[in-house]
């Protein structure tokens, strides 16, 4: 049995997949960030409050903004490196079987075994398959012609990783 998946290698297919893979594998860290922000933040605000404009006050105001700011600087930097990338913008074929998955591009071609990857991770928008802690295959939900297919893809991985 194989399942096929067809994929735009671009930013609107992929942008999406560095939020979850990174809320999947820092998310406690990203829940302490923000929170820690918004307390420097509103240290800051009360610190001008009581005493004025002060070093100290500013600094804890640009440190917080910077802080709450880092997603958005990880999803621009990550949108640019996507952009470089030599298959952007072309049409990729992903082949599932029981073995493993194929990778058919316009000009580059791959085949991974299941036992290869690290991790599988089903999200209601696809599929993060784990090749490192920080390298990942990602395959969009609307790639595959029904939650099945892309079901019995996470049944293969997992019983195969």
């Amino acid at each position: 049995m194989e399942i096929k998946a067809k994929v735009v290698f671009d930013e609107s297919s992929h942008l999406g997949a560095f939020r979850l893979h990174m809320w999947h594998r820092y998310r406690t860290w990203l829940m302490i960030r923000t929170f820690l922000s918004g307390s420097i933040i509103l240290t800051g605000v009360i610190l001008i409050l009581n005493e004025g404009l002060t070093p100290l006050s500013v600094l804890m105001l640009m440190v917080g903004t910077f802080a709450l700011l880092r997603p958005l600087i990880w999803k621009v930097m990550h949108a640019r490196n996507l952009r470089k990338l030599p298959g952007y913008g072309q049409t990729v074929l992903y082949t599932f079987t029981q073995d493993g998955f194929s990778i058919l591009g316009e000009n580059k071609e791959g085949k991974v075994k299941w036992r290869d990857l690290l991790e599988a991770v089903h999200t209601k928008q696809g599929l993060l398959l784990y090749h490192g802690k920080k390298s990942y295959t990602w395959v969009p939900a609307e790639s595959f012609d029904s939650e099945g297919e892309m079901q019995q893809t996470l049944d293969w991985a997992k019983r195969n990783s």
